[in-house]
């Protein structure tokens, strides 16, 4: 009797809760992060602030990503497919979640603001995703 190696990410709704949670706690870093580099708290202390400076940004992304199919398994299980299709979900979601960050602080942030952000989300957010695709395709192999 042969032995089989069950992996639990191949049931697609682990998958994607997986890649939900993974791509939550992207924008709670990218967050932490950001107000960190702006002498703002960011410690556990803070963690409703830091929330809250993640929380347009999540919603643009969780609004958007799943529109683009950025949850897809034929995407999720390649990491060039992932790449590309964050790269393109993100730049979609950007400007949604600007919006939602400038009616939250009641006024629009400097264009150099959203081309850090585009940057910072692309490396995080991309960096994890791709992460997850090379694992997942290295499990499945």
């Amino acid at each position: 009797m042969a032995i089989t190696r069950s992996n639990s990410l191949q049931r697609p709704a682990r998958r994607t809760l997986f890649l939900i949670v993974g791509d939550a706690l992207a924008f709670i870093v990218f967050a932490a992060i950001g107000r960190r580099s702006h002498g703002e708290a960011a410690g556990l202390a803070a963690v409703s602030e830091v929330l809250l400076t993640a929380a347009p940004f999540m919603v643009a992304w969780f609004l958007v990503a799943p529109w683009l199919r950025a949850y897809d398994a034929t995407v999720t299980a390649s990491p060039r497919a992932m790449v590309l299709r964050t790269l393109l979900a993100w730049l979609v979601a950007l400007p949604l979640g600007l919006g939602l960050r400038a009616l939250i602080i009641g006024r629009f942030s400097p264009p150099s603001f959203a081309i850090v952000t585009f940057l910072a989300v692309c490396a995080i957010l991309g960096g994890w995703r791709s992460a997850f695709a090379w694992l997942d395709r290295r499990g499945t192999s």
